[in-house]
């Protein structure tokens, strides 16, 4: 039964990697993912290309996603952006739906905009919780993909 209630929540979220009723090892997730954390910054973001998400305002926008998991643990994370001056920090959500395990922002190497990978660090998660990921991203910066391990 709990493998087949796991499958059920691993359909409903789109993610096709299962391995013996849990998450798998490695799950990687585009950047169209994310969506604005305030309704009036949704019309900053538009879809880059075929999966990466575009901050097209003038001024440094939040982005947000969150994804369930399904094994309790530490989780490493990385985010993958196109910018300088944008950061990226993770959190776990408890079983009364605060914030726990919160992560330092991590912040893209200064200079010219260029394609980084930032390591967003290790969270624990409770069986059946989530990763919630923020990112505040520049003007034309964009958030090509994150990944969970």
């Amino acid at each position: 039964m709990k493998r087949f209630q796991t499958l059920a929540k691993v359909c409903a979220f789109g993610v096709v990697a299962l391995s013996a009723g849990t998450a798998a090892a490695w799950q990687y997730y585009p950047g169209i993912a994310f969506k604005a954390a305030y309704a009036s910054d949704a019309a900053c973001f538009n879809v880059h290309s075929y999966s990466g998400l575009v901050n097209n305002c003038t001024t440094t926008r939040l982005a947000i996603a969150s994804v369930p998991m399904w094994t309790t643990g530490y989780h490493p994370t990385t985010v993958q952006i196109y910018g300088n001056n944008s950061w990226c920090e993770t959190t776990t959500v408890n079983g009364v739906g605060n914030g726990a395990h919160l992560g330092t922002a991590t912040y893209t190497v200064a200079g010219p905009m260029a394609w980084q990978t930032i390591n967003t660090g290790d969270r624990y998660v409770w069986e059946d919780f989530a990763i919630v990921f923020r990112c505040g991203l520049q003007s034309g910066g964009i958030l090509g993909g994150f990944t969970i391990d």
